[in-house]
């Protein structure tokens, strides 16, 4: 089923425990599928992240959400390792794709032998706990309860998203340091994920606005990974040759990356939250009509 509360859900709780059980199965899906663990390490860490979106969305009016967004948020957390090691390998290569063969392979050869050893025992150790942990917020799911219904269920999360992500935005353009980014992306794909939450209110207005938060997520999360990248770059046993050259092919693309999100994000995030939850809570109000 598509992530989005849907015009023909009874209620926002209703839609609220759909959602959930879904994420929750789809994970345990992954969990219990057959293949190269990476790519469904990949689908339940999505999973986790639409969970935690979701739960953003209504933390306002449900009493419940700060614990089980914990509870997502360590289940997730024992995911990482196996994401990491690959992403890395993933970044340097799209950097390096203009370099001479030879000087590329010995800049890729520690990143590729370091995920070519990661240990995916521990990774596979981590699935039954995850596992255990997926069940137990999907049966919990079916008692979840919202002091308020309809949009006043909704508005204030939205409300609280948009602000926190136009905050992060601002602190990151001042100081433009990778702690400020990586903030600025959580916030922005936390709203990417609301909006595609709510994307049924008017699929034909919100599908370029969700485009364009996910191409936003996007920008970030590549100038995330090449801030974990350059970390990883002094310790890795490089000529110094090599490193510098890495240093500046980083450099260039993480300064192209910011000079597209920069403006995109002042675009996304203009105004204020209540310019954004008026609009969208009319169109709520007059959703399926017409």
């Amino acid at each position: 089923m598509p992530y989005a509360i849907r015009p023909d859900d009874e209620s926002v709780e209703a839609a609220l425990r759909r959602i959930a059980r879904e994420e929750a199965e789809a994970a345990l899906g992954a969990v219990r599928g057959e293949g190269d663990l990476a790519p469904r390490v990949h689908e339940m860490r999505k999973s986790v992240k639409k969970l935690r979106a979701l739960l953003r969305l209504v933390r306002p009016v449900f009493r419940d959400a700060g614990a089980e967004n914990a509870v997502l948020r360590e289940a997730g957390r024992k995911l990482s390792g196996l994401r990491d090691s690959a992403v890395q390998v993933q970044t340097l290569g799209r950097l390096s794709e203009g370099m001479d063969p030879s000087r590329r392979a010995t800049l890729l050869a520690p990143f590729e032998e370091a995920a070519l050893h990661h240990d995916a025992r521990a990774d596979e150790a981590a699935l039954p706990a995850f596992a255990e942990s997926m069940a137990a917020l999907r049966d919990r799911s079916e008692g979840w309860r919202l002091r308020k219904d309809g949009w006043a269920a909704l508005e204030p999360g939205l409300a609280a998203t948009w602000d926190a992500a136009r905050d992060a935005m601002k602190t990151a353009r001042r100081r433009p340091e990778p702690d400020r980014l990586h903030d600025w992306r959580k916030r922005a794909k936390d709203h990417w994920y609301q909006a595609r939450l709510l994307q049924p209110i008017w699929p034909a207005l919100m599908k370029p606005h969700v485009a364009a938060a996910d191409e936003l997520g996007e920008l970030l999360g590549q100038v995330n990974d090449l801030a974990v990248l350059r970390e990883r770059l002094e310790a890795a046993p490089l000529s110094e040759a090599a490193r510098s050259e890495a240093r500046d092919l980083a450099d260039l693309r993480h300064a192209d990356l910011l000079a597209q999100a920069l403006p995109l994000g002042r675009r996304l995030f203009a105004g204020p939250s209540e310019a954004l939850t008026t609009r969208w809570g009319a169109w709520w109000k007059l959703r399926g009509e017409g």
